[in-house]
């Protein structure tokens, strides 16, 4: 009886030695890892910038109704005509009307050739048409009807060509005599301009003014300070002023920063400024000018620019990222980082052991670091490696279970 009793102790005791087992090999890992991604990371510092321009306003003259002929963000060249002036809001509306009738003249033209079997994707088509009933119902739903139109001319053009690319384009013809009869007969009884607005200077016509124009501009330099920033009030534009043509040539971005900031930088550094215009989300620029203010607690960086857009044109100030470097490589957590015979690597997970492997780091910060991508050597981190970021007593070869 009391040799049963031991028996079953002993069971017992191995039981939960076994169970113990089994939970350590659940819940302890020996090592944690992460793994080796490609990333860019950029070494710069964020700054709100205000934008300096060579601007010239437009005014109207003499009374009149404005018809726009340039888009707002569109180049104009030198003496090119912005607008013409009518007596009456009827003739804008005409000619709105007759420049619609003409683009729909071109797709439909467009459309009567459109229909070679062979040359025609239909899947495409067919996703083309998918995508703007998405975009069409999208827009009810959401209360974006500024763009519903377009999306609803996108959606029949899409249509349209379908239709073109199976041969159905019979009803296209009729369509478009009945769109040039409108055209003609709404030609006929358009008056003649009484004047038009022309742009004195190359440039991008920009419809709204912000009384800025004649305050920062790029003239001098030197005289962007601090003080000249804090200073800066908008003008009243001038009566009868519609939209201005701003310069396509230099124009400046300035950032207000402390003096020690300012030591980062020279007049001449050539840099990169990461924007959030979509047009140019990185802007190529150089330091034209660093001026100190008066108490030589803050500065002034004035970048110089000849990259334009009509985004751009039409932006006064915004958040950017001054760019002094961009680093490409792996990128590991810092705590992976070992110092093995006095050099720098990496353990990395290959199979049931965990290997060093030597790295090249561009550059780190507190938490993670890039480190060069190399193909040439045998032993090198590549990507989607197992990189360690957390073990102990480990070496090369170390078998890790």
């Amino acid at each position: 009886m009391k040799g049963t009793t031991v028996l079953k102790g002993v069971l017992l005791l191995l039981g939960a030695i076994f169970i113990l087992h089994q939970g350590v090999s659940v819940f302890y890992k020996p090592i944690k890892t992460e793994t080796a991604v490609f990333a860019t990371v950029t070494d710069g510092s964020n700054i709100t910038g205000i934008v300096l321009r060579n601007e010239t306003p437009i005014t109207l003259q003499n009374s009149g109704v404005l018809h726009f002929v340039v888009s707002d963000g569109n180049h104009v060249a030198k003496n090119g005509v912005i607008a013409n002036v009518y007596e009456t809001q009827a003739a804008s509306i005409t000619l709105s009307r007759i420049n619609e009738l003409d683009k729909k003249i071109t797709e439909l033209e467009s459309l009567t050739h459109y229909n070679d079997l062979e040359a025609a994707d239909l899947d495409m088509i067919g996703a083309k048409v998918n995508e703007a009933v998405g975009k069409l119902i999208l827009s009810g739903s959401t209360g974006d009807y500024v763009n519903q139109s377009l999306y609803a001319e996108a959606l029949l053009l899409a249509l349209n060509k379908r239709q073109a690319a199976l041969g159905n384009t019979a009803s296209f013809a009729e369509q478009l005599v009945a769109l040039k009869n409108e055209r003609a007969t709404l030609a006929t009884a358009l008056p003649a301009a009484k004047g038009h607005i022309t742009a004195a200077e190359s440039g991008y016509f920009v419809s709204k003014v912000d009384g800025y124009e004649t305050v920062l501009r790029c003239h001098e330099p030197e005289k962007i300070t601090p003080e000249f920033l804090r200073a800066a009030k908008p003008d009243q534009p001038a009566e009868g002023t519609v939209g201005k043509i701003v310069s396509d040539y230099e124009w400046f971005i300035a950032a207000q920063i402390s003096i020690n900031e300012s030591l980062n930088y020279k007049e001449g550094d050539e840099l990169t400024l990461y924007t959030a215009v979509k047009s140019y989300p990185k802007l190529s620029v150089k330091v034209k000018k660093i001026n100190a203010s008066e108490n030589n607690e803050q500065a002034v960086v004035l970048f110089s620019c000849d990259e334009m857009s009509g985004e751009l044109a039409a932006m006064r100030s915004g958040p950017m990222t001054v760019v002094r470097k961009e680093y490409s490589g792996l990128r590991v957590a810092k705590s992976a980082l070992r110092v093995v015979d006095s050099v720098k690597g990496v353990y990395v997970r290959s199979g049931m052991q965990v290997k060093f492997v030597p790295v090249n780091i561009l550059y780190s910060n507190d938490s993670y670091m890039i480190c060069e991508q190399q193909t040439t050597t045998e032993r090198a981190l590549r990507l989607y490696d197992e990189v360690v970021v957390k073990g102990k007593k480990l070496y090369d070869g170390k078998v890790i279970g």
